[in-house]
């Protein structure tokens, strides 16, 4: 009875969502309502301990919501100044004798890289498909699949981040818990980027390339654990893809990835936000004492949870940089007050739901996290294990899965990517319950957690929201329903083969 209450507020969420025409937001205003009630009821939680557990949530979901708001600023920005018509007009003169390898480097190469700075690839990339070509529907479903690969890595590797502190362990370790994903999970969806974009004789002809992208992924996953930075994966392995694909499309064709001159001067304006954000976030975690005075001594702790303090982070966190890049570009731009003012109306407007979109998941997850506890003279306290949500949910799962839940932890993660809209949500929800459930099947807490992780970022290929900000970013609202069905095999299918893999992982320690 209580682990199918514990269950309830996920499973509302994603009734509405599939069956009635109900925003993120309102999906998730309503699963944290319920939340709230069986936490006050059937769970014995106090109200203060839920109003706690509801501030932290807020505080914890900051590096995601802030940094959509960012991301869009940067992006309202860049379009503005009309930098964004000078990227797009250099993307269709990239590897433009191989539509194949265009593709590639694009949508999986720059999407990769882009995501990992803190950029939105689905409104970056849908346009930029769209003038290269590409329908509107292959477009939304090609820009919403393409950068899943490192999604566990993108706005500077907040996932990870969010993954590290939910499941108690520190960024290296963690890393080293999915790096055993990534190549795979990197190949697959190599494939599926290939046949959405050309059928099977793209599939055909691409096969040893998706081969090479996975290959390119892990060693960007192991170098940023070797230089002990794994933040900075996304960035490291976006860079190899580029620069591996180039290599073999210059071998093959015998010419430049872009045979026309250029204007580098106006591409490297046009791409300046992007390019000093890369610089600041590399600085910053590279710079060993910079990175320990931002990451550590500044890590500005708020106890809400008296003794479980958030940490915010904000001088390391990529919003900051997002926005400090933006701001910069202002005078690189030579933007005017008046179209100052029409960025800051556009991406207000654009802003708003997204935000509370992100926010609304983290409230849920703490929530369930803290349900059953009570405020003792030593701090927070659980009391009583059997009136906590996520313990209640563990002992479920273990009696109903027994030893396959190792093999159904992705589609874990694919339903909780999909209910929640991103991958950090998703992980804040399900991975301390992944590791509870774990701990009573004897089974590797980590790797499955991990598993879950990556699961939630192949959902991005069939998030509602991200579809619909593909769908706005090229004003064709309505278009990303024709998308979903397209792509949710797909989805199920690289699910299937992460399942694969956490099986085989199922009892090993790192």
């Amino acid at each position: 009875m209580g682990g199918a209450l514990a269950f309830s507020p996920v499973i509302v969420v994603f009734l509405l969502l599939l069956l009635t025409g109900a925003s993120v937001f309102t999906a998730g205003l309503a699963g944290y309502l319920v939340t709230v009630v069986l936490a006050l009821g059937y769970f014995s939680t106090s109200l203060e301990v839920v109003l706690r557990s509801t501030i932290a949530g807020f505080l914890a979901s900051l590096p995601v919501s802030i940094i959509v708001v960012a991301s869009l600023f940067q992006l309202t920005l860049m379009e503005t100044a009309g930098a964004m018509s000078t990227i797009v007009g250099f993307s269709k003169k990239l590897c433009e004798k191989d539509e194949l390898f265009q593709i590639l480097i694009i949508v999986i190469g720059v999407g990769t890289l882009l995501s990992s700075a803190g950029a939105v690839p689905v409104t970056v990339i849908t346009p930029i498909l769209v003038a290269l070509g590409y329908s509107p529907m292959a477009s939304i479903a090609l820009s919403a699949l393409g950068y899943d690969a490192l999604c566990t890595y993108t706005i500077l590797g907040v996932p990870l981040v969010v993954y590290a502190e939910m499941v108690e362990t520190d960024l290296i370790t963690a890393a080293r818990y999915f790096l055993p994903f990534v190549g795979i999970v990197s190949f697959a969806i190599s494939l599926a980027v290939l046949y959405l974009a050309g059928g099977t004789n793209f599939l055909k002809r691409g096969f040893s390339l998706a081969v090479l992208v996975g290959v390119m992924a892990f060693f960007g996953a192991l170098a940023g654990i070797w230089i002990r930075a794994p933040v900075l994966t996304g960035l490291i392995a976006g860079f190899l893809i580029i620069v591996s694909l180039s290599i073999v499309y210059r071998f093959k064709n015998r010419v430049s990835i872009v045979t026309e001159k250029l204007d580098v001067k106006r591409l490297l304006v046009a791409s300046s936000p992007w390019l000093l954000l890369i610089f600041f976030i590399v600085f910053v975690n590279l710079v060993k004492p910079v990175h320990e005075l931002f990451y550590q001594k500044w890590s500005m702790p708020i106890d809400v949870l008296k003794g479980k303090p958030v940490h915010l982070r904000v001088l390391w966190q990529a919003y900051t940089w997002i926005f400090v890049s933006a701001l910069l570009a202002i005078f690189i731009y030579r933007v005017d007050r008046k179209q100052l003012r029409d960025v800051f109306t556009r991406t207000k407007k654009r802003a708003v739901q997204p935000f509370w979109s992100a926010t609304v998941f983290f409230l849920i997850a703490y929530v369930m996290l803290h349900s059953g506890y009570e405020i003792t003279p030593h701090g927070l306290k659980l009391v009583q294990i059997e009136k906590n949500m996520i313990h209640a949910m563990a002992v479920s799962s273990a009696k109903l899965f027994g030893s396959f839940y190792a093999f159904f932890t992705p589609f874990l993660g694919v339903l909780g990517g999909f209910v929640t809209g991103t991958q950090t949500s998703a992980t804040a929800m399900f991975a301390r319950y992944t590791v509870e459930t774990s701990k009573l099947l004897d089974l590797s807490g980590l790797y499955m957690a991990a598993a879950v992780a990556f699961g939630s970022g192949l959902a991005s290929a069939i998030s509602p929201s991200k579809l619909q900000n593909a769908a706005a970013s090229i004003d064709k609202i309505g278009e990303e329903k024709k998308v979903l069905p397209r792509n949710i095999l797909i989805v199920l299918l690289m699910a299937l083969l992460t399942a694969i893999v956490a099986y085989m992982l199922r009892r090993r320690i790192v």
